[in-house]
């Protein structure tokens, strides 16, 4: 074992040392929302997303009255449970999110 005491590099008393300059993280993780430069984008993204939804609710309605005319017996859709704040049924992953 060495004797005697460790070295020091002399230090003037009372100066503290820099904080070092934080560095970008590089990517992130997720999505990301680009704001549109334009407001008619926008608008033009609001009516597909309608459109989107319209669409999608009639090919249901027609898929249940062709599903209940072809049946001896009335047919019965279950919908899913909603929540009140919309976020569907608690307890059950959302297909967008996952597990991990």
């Amino acid at each position: 074992m060495a004797q005697g005491s460790k070295k020091c590099k002399a230090q003037r008393p009372g100066i503290s040392k820099k904080p070092h300059p934080t560095k970008p993280k590089g990517q992130r993780k997720g999505g990301r929302l680009i704001a549109p430069k334009k407001a008619h984008v926008i608008e033009e993204q609001k009516l597909k997303k309608a459109l989107e939804i319209a669409i999608r609710n009639k090919i249901e309605v027609e898929v249940t009255h062709r599903a209940s005319t072809c049946l001896h017996k009335p047919l019965s859709v279950v919908k899913g449970a909603e929540r009140p704040d919309g976020k569907g049924i608690p307890g059950l992953p959302r297909p967008d999110t996952s597990s991990k």
